[in-house]
Formats: C-alpha cells, sequence, structure tokens
C-alpha cells in the first residue's frame, strides 16, 4: 500500500474511532483501582528519533551521525527525512501513562484515539516510572489469554496463506509457511492469518472449559470474581480478580499455567499400581479443591468415553473390554490402576495418563498468564486489528455469542474500498449475516463494518 493511501486509511479510521470515543462512554468497562494501573496506547502512526552519535570508521576516523530531530509518520521509516541517517530509533506505542479518573481515562481516548488500549493486570504504587522498580509492583489480578493462533485447527490451512519474503521469487501458499521456500529455499516470509467462524468457537470452547471445568470447579474460584470478553480478533480473555490470587508470583503463576496444560503434576505410573500425584512448589499452598483427584479424574473421563477415541495403540481394545474396572479403581482414595485391567503395565498406563491430560487440559498463551508485568486489552475499547468492540460477556451468554456480529460497532452506511492485487486472495469472511470475498485486484462498495474489517487488516484502502 502506497504512503499516502496508507495515510489516508489510517486517517479514516482514526475519524471513525475518535467519534466511537466520544460517544460511548457507556461501554468502556474502567479497571478498579484505575490510578494504580499502567496504561498503554498502541497508536496509527509511528514515532520516530534521530539521536545524534558518534559512530568509528574503519579507518579510525569519528563522524557524528544523526540531526537529534523527531517526529511522526504512518510510514515505519528506517532514513532520517532531515538529515539522512539511518537507523531511526520508532515505535508506535505510549507506554506508562496513568490515569486518577474516569473521565481522564475518557477524555484521553477521544483526544489521541489509539489502534488499541490495553492497561496492566497488575496493581503500582507509581504506574508512571520507567522501570518496574520505580513502579512498586503490589499485586496482580490472574489473567488468561485463549487465542486461535494457538490452537492447532485445521482451518487455517484454508484461509491462513504465506508468501516468500525475496522479492524476486513471490513464491506463496496456503496455511502455515514451510522452514524453507521451495521455489528459492529462502527462509523470510510474509504472513496472512485470518479469522473464521471455526478458528473462534474453538477458542470458545477452550474458554468454556477454562472457566467451568478449572476455575469455578477445581480452583473454587467465586464466578462474581471472574471476568470475561472477547479480545475483539482471535479469542477470549479471563481475568480472575480474587484478592486471594494478587500476590501470586511469576513462578506460582506458571505452576497454574502447567495445570491448566497438563504439565502442572508430576505423575508417575508405580509398579505398586499407585497413581502418585505430586503438586509442588506455590501450587501447593494454593487452595485447590479436588487438586490430587486432577489426573485420576482426567483418566476417568477420557475413559469413560474411550469409544470416541481414534487411536491404534496397543492398550485400546484392552481398556475398552476393562473400563468399569478401569474407572472403578481411578475412584478410590487414593486412586488405583486396578490390577483387573490385563494387559495394561506400568508403561500403558504412563501413555494413557498422558493422553488423559493432554485431552483434558486447556490451551492458553503461558506467557500472559505468568508475566505479573503483562498489560491485557481495555474492555469496551476497539480493536485496531478487526474495528470490533473487545466486548464483556457474561458465562450465560458466552455459548451464544458471535463475534462477527455481537462485537460489530460500525453497522450503519457503506464504504468503497481498494483491494489490490496480491499473489493470494482476501480469504472469504463473514459479518453478522452476510459472508463477503474472496477477493483480488477489485473495487468493491461494502457495508461499513466489512469495510472496516478489511482496512483494520491491511487488506484494502480507500482512495
Amino acid at each position: 500500500m502506497a504512503p499516502d493511501k496508507k495515510a489516508r486509511t489510517r486517517k479514516l479510521l482514526q475519524l471513525m474511532f475518535q467519534e466511537y470515543y466520544r460517544t460511548n462512554h457507556d461501554k468502556i468497562d474502567i479497571p478498579d483501582k484505575i490510578q494504580n494501573r499502567e496504561f498503554g496506547l498502541e497508536n496509527w502512526d509511528f514515532s520516530w528519533v534521530c539521536k545524534k552519535r558518534i559512530e568509528t570508521l574503519d579507518d579510525g576516523t569519528d563522524v557524528q551521525r544523526g540531526c537529534g530531530k523527531n517526529g511522526r509518520s504512518f510510514s515505519n521509516l528506517h532514513i532520517c527525512p532531515h538529515c539522512g541517517a539511518q537507523g531511526l530509533q520508532t515505535t508506535r506505542w505510549s507506554r506508562h501513562i496513568g490515569f486518577r479518573s474516569r473521565d481522564n481515562l475518557l477524555g484521553e481516548l477521544a483526544r489521541s484515539v489509539p489502534h488499541s488500549v490495553y492497561h496492566s493486570a497488575a496493581f503500582y504504587r507509581v504506574p508512571v516510572a520507567r522501570s518496574m522498580i520505580e513502579k512498586e509492583w503490589n499485586g496482580a489480578e490472574l489473567v488468561f489469554d485463549i487465542d486461535a493462533d494457538h490452537l492447532d485447527i485445521p482451518c487455517a490451512n484454508k484461509h491462513d496463506a504465506w508468501q516468500c519474503g525475496n522479492t524476486e521469487c513471490n513464491q506463496a501458499g496456503k496455511g502455515k509457511a514451510p522452514e524453507n521456500c521451495p521455489s528459492c529455499n529462502g527462509v523470510s516470509f510474509r504472513s496472512l492469518k485470518w479469522i473464521c467462524d471455526d478458528c473462534l468457537n474453538a477458542a470458545r470452547e477452550n474458554t468454556i472449559k477454562l472457566y467451568d471445568k478449572f476455575l469455578v470447579k477445581h480452583f473454587g474460584i467465586d464466578p462474581e470474581y471472574i471476568q470475561l470478553n472477547y479480545s475483539g480478533h482471535r479469542g477470549y480473555h479471563i481475568r480472575v480478580r480474587d484478592p486471594s490470587v494478587f500476590d501470586l508470583s511469576s513462578n506460582g503463576r506458571m505452576e497454574i499455567a502447567h495445570y491448566l496444560t497438563g504439565m502442572g503434576l508430576n505423575s508417575t505410573i508405580s509398579s505398586d499400581g499407585l497413581l502418585r500425584i505430586v503438586p509442588t512448589g506455590e501450587l501447593r499452598n494454593w487452595q485447590l479443591p479436588a487438586i490430587a483427584r486432577k489426573l485420576a479424574d482426567a483418566m476417568i473421563e477420557f475413559i469413560d468415553s474411550i469409544e470416541l477415541y481414534k487411536g491404534d495403540e496397543p492398550w485400546l481394545k484392552r481398556i475398552s473390554v476393562h473400563k468399569q474396572d478401569a474407572i472403578e479403581g481411578l475412584r478410590k482414595n487414593p486412586p488405583i490402576l486396578s490390577a483387573k485391567v490385563k494387559g495394561v503395565g506400568p508403561k500403558y498406563w504412563q501413555e494413557i495418563a498422558n493422553k488423559a491430560a493432554m485431552l483434558y487440559s486447556v490451551d492458553i498463551d503461558q506467557p500472559v498468564t505468568t508475566d505479573i508485568h503483562r498489560v491485557i486489552r481495555l474492555i469496551g475499547s476497539l480493536n485496531g486489528k478487526t474495528g470490533f468492540t473487545v466486548n464483556e460477556i457474561t458465562r450465560e451468554a458466552l455459548s451464544n455469542f458471535d463475534p462477527f456480529g455481537d462485537a460489530v460497532v460500525f453497522d450503519e452506511g457503506s464504504l468503497k474500498v481498494t483491494i489490490p492485487q496480491r499473489s493470494i486472495d482476501v480469504p472469504e469472511f463473514r459479518i453478522a449475516d452476510s459472508t463477503y470475498g474472496p477477493f483480488n485486484d477489485t473495487v468493491v462498495d461494502l457495508p461499513k463494518a466489512a469495510a472496516v474489517f478489511l482496512l483494520c487488516k491491511g487488506m484494502a484502502n480507500v482512495e
């Protein structure tokens, strides 16, 4: 996209986002203890600085580079427009921002009109300090990010795409980029990641499993302390606002992440027929109901529906024949590996335990949960990658939530956009009850919500 077209497109989006922030104050969720949160704003344009510096040439001569000037640009500049020096420092982020009140925050959103808005899950004594030490960390909510991008979903092979980064090659294909370009053997690629109903349904199912099975059932967290939201793009967020979790360290949160993903328990299939489960570290001190039964419950669930499993392991027929004996043993306290299940020894029991733990677990973005300084999207804000809202959702509403309809904002009027020629098509997508695309090398008049989606995804521009 040419720089002038990119600038016009982003300026139009800024104006549309500004109207949203000016007229939808009631949709913005003001986080608790706002004065103790750090905010981060991702901007539509880049700020750049051409720093003055001394460089030593190969012959030992010192020369001055840079002019010390700064500015803003919709393009990511690499050469200073004033002095021609290379090595500009550029960023689209404004960090270490603090707000004293709701009105301060709402006013800034309408004034600066960011691409995306984030706030810390942590509470700080001095949130505007530049270093983490100076901020003085004072606890953090426990947050989870369930992103379709981290799930192994077959639909990605239909709508995701890649293109070789070698301008003389431009080989392209569907799905995940290969390790090497099949045409030029290059290793640099440009990727297109798309979203569809299948992607977001898988993310939603993982979110429901995390909420119901783990947070409420196993961890015993009161739903009053759990906040759910759609991210505005590829998944969902869960925030646990129970004060009892605020002081958990990064290591404690890592144990919880491992627990959820099937890595948090050290299970040993022993020769004496016992299923040994050993919680470690800070997790031992956390009040987790039924933690010692987690793996046994996973195995019971797996074995109880073993006829649905499509594997070909040698233990499959044996465990199917003795299904009730296996479940009866695992339900004991402590759970045992029943000797009545003939032909299944410690090695096969270990395989069954590992498979059960994998199927029982949930997929989360682990660094989000373990990072005590993580920022997360502001509920009610707009996601600049789609133009959708970051929607708060109740657990009851989650099962029927439709991101392509319920998160749409710009649903009035139409907009003419240009889709440039590419080696791969813009994939098909749905907005509300209508489907659009695929598109390539065309000018099309679309309902505004569909047009904004393409503009935010960088797949179209305005003239």
